[in-house]
C-alpha cells in the first residue's frame, strides 16, 4: 500500500488514480492523473475531459484513498511524415 504524503510546503501529493477534492472547483472531486508544468490534471470519475488546477488546491477526500483504474494515454504518435498509431 502506498503512503500518501504531504510535502514540506503542505501540498498534498496523491497517487495516480486517487480521487481528490478540488477546492478551486467548488470542492468537486476528480481522479488525479498527473502533475505537469506546475498544474495538476484531474478527470471525472467515469472518464471524460480533464481539467487543471493548482497543486495547492487539491486535498484528500478521506482517511483511506479511493483509487480508480487509470490507463495509459492512447494518443496518436507524431513522426516527421505525419501521424502513426
Amino acid at each position: 500500500m502506498a503512503v500518501r504524503k504531504r510535502s514540506h510546503a503542505g501540498i498534498y501529493q496523491p497517487q495516480i488514480g486517487e480521487v481528490v477534492k478540488d477546492r478551486a472547483n467548488r470542492g468537486g472531486e476528480g481522479v488525479y492523473m498527473e502533475t505537469r508544468g506546475g498544474l495538476v490534471y484531474l478527470r471525472p470519475r467515469q472518464g471524460g475531459i480533464e481539467w487543471t488546477t493548482l497543486p495547492s488546491e487539491i486535498e484528500q477526500t478521506g482517511t483511506t484513498p479511493e483509487l480508480v483504474p487509470v490507463y495509459g494515454p492512447d494518443r496518436p504518435r507524431r513522426t516527421e511524415k505525419g501521424l502513426t498509431s
